[in-house]
């Protein structure tokens, strides 16, 4: 089935943007890669390699008691049942519950005192600056950064984050989702032929697609529908591109490896992160998810009343993320990665200082500790401190706007001098300690 001109968006000469060309499968597939590389196109993006990110939402709201801001001296309901271990940086410790990280603590650093008055699961102010914004950062930082060869720009990895994209940058934007990469090869709707369409067939489409492009060429001799029929061409072979296939798949890495990434969804995630930010793409992010059937396990929102409490934290949560963390940052290191990738892992909010009468910790936004590696950000250090009880900041707080505008500083966009960011982040102060070497 061949359709021309249908749809509600239409260039100037009465063509579909959306629907210009569907050739069977055809518009599914590519068409918003298509759209992508007209953006592309048109902004004049460049090449060479820019800083990369592997942004890690942990959601839930992870306990900094359990993770990076252990509180050995406070009061047992405070301090919790687990101990603080020394890492390989002296003068620092962490969870006892993160042993592998420990010994790596020498290529991060942890910030101890993000900190925001926004008591809600959701990702928008974590991951799009504002409580009402759906646009991205992923899709800020492909948007407004200069795109690096042909790969994917912007992948999400996990299961689905309803409403936060492309947002206001439009649908071209919106990342290619990977919601399960533990089974080796994952699909890949948006590079994937439809169900049943066999190479010849693709082929032929192809074929059939060329024909439509010598009719609209003799039709229109317009330059911007030839700029777009290259967008199509480009994105048709983005389609059957090897290299972009291979970088989605796992099975390509050595079984050692992938052990030591852990044998579970969060693991093989981090893992196909590393691959995407070397064969190309600009942001992966990363949502966090276990390997239960109970959707009410896939977070670390360990209040106690439904689920098992703290003990969730040492038995299943901080093991994975330790092992795929440790792993994460040790193989970007040996790949030479680490200097042109940032890490970033936080939540929605932190945790209270007391554990309640169900045995586990409630909402608290007041103090959280981030996570963050890489690019340049001083390793082996810790920013900030919280209160003997680890509720509040008492020196260095960190607040929200300052770490999202550091934040893309860190990845070279600069709110100061570049407009184009203004729109999508809120205004904040540099996050010094952070950028002073990035």
């Amino acid at each position: 089935m061949l359709e021309l001109g249908r749809g509600e968006i239409r260039t100037c000469q009465g063509l579909s943007r959306r629907r210009l060309l569907t050739v069977g499968g055809l518009g599914v597939m590519g068409l918003t890669l298509a759209d992508a590389l007209r953006v592309e196109a048109a902004s004049g993006a460049g090449s060479g390699r820019q800083k990369s990110c592997i942004f890690v939402w942990l959601d839930g709201g992870p306990s900094q008691y359990e993770t990076f801001d252990p509180k050995p001296e406070a009061p047992v309901e405070v301090r919790g049942p687990y101990g603080a271990i020394e890492t390989n940086v002296s003068g620092i410790r962490i969870s006892e519950l993160l042993p592998t990280l420990a010994r790596q603590m020498d290529k991060f650093t942890v910030v101890r005192t993000f900190t925001h008055g926004l008591d809600r699961h959701s990702p928008l102010h974590v991951m799009t600056a504002k409580s009402d914004n759906p646009t991205a950062f992923g899709a800020v930082a492909t948007a407004l950064g200069e795109r690096s060869g042909s790969f994917p720009p912007y992948v999400r990895l996990g299961s689905t984050i309803k409403g936060v994209g492309g947002g206001a940058l439009g649908a071209a934007y919106n990342p290619v989702t990977v919601e399960d990469p533990y089974a080796g090869k994952a699909v890949i709707p948006d590079y994937e032929r439809p169900a049943g369409v066999a190479e010849g067939r693709f082929d032929r489409r192809r074929s059939l697609l060329e024909q439509v492009d010598q009719f609209r060429r003799g039709a229109d001799a317009d330059a911007s529908l030839s700029s777009q029929d290259a967008s199509y061409r480009k994105a048709m072979g983005l389609l059957t591109s090897s290299e972009v296939r291979s970088a989605f798949d796992l099975s390509r890495e050595a079984p050692e490896l992938r052990a030591r990434y852990g044998a579970n969804k969060f693991g093989q995630s981090c893992l196909m992160a590393r691959r995407l930010v070397e064969a190309g793409s600009r942001f992966v992010e990363i949502k966090w998810f276990g390997d239960v059937d109970s959707s009410a396990y896939d977070s670390w929102d360990v209040h106690g009343a439904d689920l098992p409490g703290l003990s969730r934290l040492e038995h299943q949560l901080c093991p994975r993320l330790d092992m795929a963390f440790a792993a994460l940052l040790r193989d970007l290191h040996d790949r030479g990665l680490l200097e042109s990738t940032l890490v970033v892992a936080l939540g929605e909010f932190g945790r209270t200082a007391k554990i309640n009468a169900m045995g586990g910790r409630d909402h608290w936004p007041a103090a959280q500790s981030v996570f963050l590696a890489g690019a340049g950000t001083p390793a082996g250090t810790v920013i900030g401190s919280t209160d003997a009880e680890g509720a509040y900041p008492s020196s260095r707080p960190v607040p929200l706007n300052d770490f999202i505008v550091t934040f893309f500083r860190i990845l070279g966009f600069n709110a100061n001098v570049d407009d184009r960011l203004r729109a999508f982040i809120p205004s904040g102060e540099l996050v010094d300690e952070l950028v002073s070497t990035a």
